[in-house]
Formats: structure tokens, sequence, C-alpha cells
């Protein structure tokens, strides 16, 4: 009797999470046959009231994919583990306080918030400086392992791929240094509205909403599934790799920065996912201190976007948060890349059998 029972709420939950997918498959159909837009269409955030049960049709599908894809997980949900350098807290109160920080000057100072995220200026090269740092760190990371035989090709390899992404993007982000030394734009990357030498700008709606999409997957939900699915890190590579829950919850604030592509429906999911997540992390949490910190990150996130989408005649250029965005993301990768050195520093000085469990990192 247990197992009928235990098989027909398995069978609910596979129903919820279609119902989930099916929901936002619905709204992706909508947006071209009858809101006659482009799927990932820029511009002014609608609040009309066809639009609002849009989103709100996008939050249901989300919480029901979420719904589903939990079931009976259970997990208990620690953020600190007690190993190398205490990272976690520090991480998710550093990143709230400067969100709050650049909220605050977009509220009292708009001029200076735009000022700061101009090119060039400080948010840009703030971001650039993050992504090296990330890329250096993987190459020292590699370079600590390399003549290690217990550590797997395919980890050293992850190491150095996760260098050069980095570094592709940190390039990227400041025009692979174009306007410093003052190089010409080539012509095969001239024709576009920046007619700067950034291969992005090629197909610069495409490629961004893939960047952010990407790293919501990446920072967010990854960490996630890291949670509801512990056996995930019986993988030692995977274990390695995969962002820690605590990297889930910094993560989420990049999500609350939208305005002018508040209507791609990547961009609700995104930010409605993170909601979800962050109340699915304070219920999980044993911890009241944490949960109180994931509930801080859920008023900060929420009132953040809130602020954004009622307060747009404030922006100087209509695509002005999205720099900012651009920044959390960087930081964010950035606090993961000191984690997974963490691990590799702790690793490399562990002897015997630590080391040892290492000869499963490609794949268990």
């Amino acid at each position: 009797m247990q197992d009928k029972n235990t098989r027909r709420y398995d069978t609910t939950a596979i129903v919820i999470f279609l119902l989930g997918c099916s929901g936002l498959v619905t709204v992706i159909a909508l947006d071209k046959l009858y809101f006659n837009r482009g799927i990932l269409a820029e511009g002014w955030p609608e609040h009309s009231p066809v639009y609002l049960i849009r989103s709100t049709v996008i939050f249901i599908s989300v919480f029901a994919l979420f719904w589903g894809l939990i079931d009976r997980n259970r997990p208990k949900l620690i953020l600190v583990e007690n190993y190398g350098i205490p990272i976690e807290r520090s991480s998710i109160l550093g990143t709230l306080s400067t969100s709050v920080i650049f909220l605050l000057l977009f509220i009292f100072k708009p001029w200076f918030f735009n000022t700061l995220s101009l090119e060039d200026g400080l948010i840009e090269w703030g971001s650039a400086l993050l992504l090296f740092s990330s890329c250096i760190i993987f190459v020292v990371s590699v370079s600590m392992c390399r003549h290690n035989a217990n550590i797997p090709k395919v980890t050293k390899f992850t190491l150095a791929f996760l260098a050069l992404v980095f570094f592709i993007i940190a390039m990227e982000e400041i025009s692979w240094f174009q306007r410093v030394i003052e190089i010409e734009t080539p012509k095969i990357l001239k024709g576009h509205h920046q007619d700067e030498m950034n291969l992005h700008n090629l197909a610069t709606n495409y490629i961004e909403n893939i960047y952010y999409f990407g790293a919501f997957l990446f920072l967010v939900i990854l960490p996630f599934m890291r949670l509801i699915f512990p056996h995930l890190s019986d993988n030692n590579y995977l274990r390695l790799f995969v962002a820690r829950p605590f990297i889930g919850i910094i993560g989420t604030v990049a999500c609350a920065y939208n305005f002018d592509m508040w209507n791609i429906i990547f961009t609700q999911i995104s930010f409605f996912s993170s909601v979800v997540i962050l109340f699915a992390f304070a219920i999980f949490s044993g911890d009241w201190h944490e949960r109180y910190l994931i509930l801080l990150t859920i008023f900060i996130v929420v009132s953040t976007q809130v602020l954004f989408l009622s307060n747009g005649v404030k922006f100087s250029r209509l695509w002005e948060v999205t720099e900012y965005k651009e920044f959390f993301i960087p930081l964010v990768f950035f606090i993961y890349s000191l984690d997974v050195f963490n691990s590799i520093n702790q690793l490399s000085l562990s002897r015997n059998g630590t080391l040892q469990s290492f000869v499963d990192l490609s794949g268990g």
C-alpha cells in the first residue's frame, strides 16, 4: 500500500512539472502569435493587465515546475561547511550590501548611478577586473594540480577551460583594450550599433540573453540541483565544479537587475525562479541565522526588481541597469572561483586519502 501511494505521489509530481513546462511553452507561443513580438524583444516594461496576467502565468508555471522537481526531497541546507576559508556568510552579506548601495544610489542619486555605469566607467572596469581575477585564480589552480597524477586530465582541462572562458568574457567587456590603445575596428566587425571590436556585438541580443540566462543556470539552478539531489556530490568532479548553495543565493541578486529586458520570458523565468529557489532554501535551512539571511536576500531581491520596474524614469539610458547586472555576474563568478580554488588547495595540501579520492574526479 505504501509503494502504491508513493508511486501516485511521484506521478502527481511529474504531472505538475510537465504542466509548469507547458505553461512556459504556451507563453512563448503567445508572444509570437498573440502579442506579435519577438521572444527576445527589448523595450519599456509592459504593465498592462494582459502583461500582468502573462507574468502571473510565468510565475505559476515556474512555481509548478520547481514543485514537481522538488517532489519529496527534503534536504537540509548547510551554507557553512567549515573547511578552508569561511567565505559563505561574508560573501552573502557583502553582495547584499553592494546591491543595497547601488539601489540607494539609483533612488536618491540617479545621475551618479548612471555615471558609474558609463562606458569605461567604474562598473565596466570592475566587471572586467573581477573576470580577469577569476581567470588568474583558475590558472593558478591548474598550476597547483598540473603535476599531480592523482587528479584526472578532465579536471585539469575543465580548470583551464574556465580560465579561458573568463579571459574571453573579460576582454569582451573592455572591447579587447581597443579604446585604451586606440585600435581601429576591423572591417569584419564594423556595422553594428557600437562599432567596437567585440565579437558579441555581431549578435548582441542573442549573445546577451545567452550570457545572462547561462549565468543564471550555472550560478543559481545548478547549486539548487546540488541541494535537492545530494547524490550529485558523490561524484567528486561534480562536487568540485557544481557551485555550492551559498553561490546560488548570491547568484539571485543579478537576476533582479532588469528593466529594458523585463518583457523577455527568460528574464522573468530567471527572476521568478530565483525567488522560488530562495524560499526553498529558507524552508530547507536548519540554521536560524542562515534562514534570516536568506529571508533578507528575498526581501532585497524582490525590492530591487520592484523599484527598478516602478522608477524607470530615473534611467538615463534604457539599458543602464544591465551594466550593473554584468557587474554582479562576474562578482559571483569571482566568489565561485575562490571557492573552487579553496577546494583545490585543500586537496593539494592533503595527503594520501583525500588526494586518492580524486582518482574518480572524471566521472565517479
